[in-house]
């Protein structure tokens, strides 16, 4: 399901009788909107991500010092 979704469904089913149903709708158009400019991606992605950056901060300190030591030398 559409974590989207299941928040407005969640929202909708705590604040039905409590606030007018225009108003409901007003909110839940207003979150949609909000949520809209974010990318979600799920939580494997971004720790795969996160994985691959650390690879790549790793290569990068390890040339650093590789071209630290060819300076050096020359």
């Amino acid at each position: 399901m559409d974590p989207l979704r299941a928040f407005l469904d969640l929202m909708q089913q705590n604040l039905a009788g409590r606030v007018p149903k225009e108003t409901l709708q007003t909110l839940e158009t207003a979150v949609a909107d909000f949520m809209a400019r974010f990318e979600l991606v799920p939580k494997h992605e971004y720790q795969a991500h996160l994985d691959m950056l650390k690879s790549l901060e790793i290569q990068v300190g390890t040339l650093e010092q590789r071209l630290k030591q060819l300076e050096e030398t020359a």
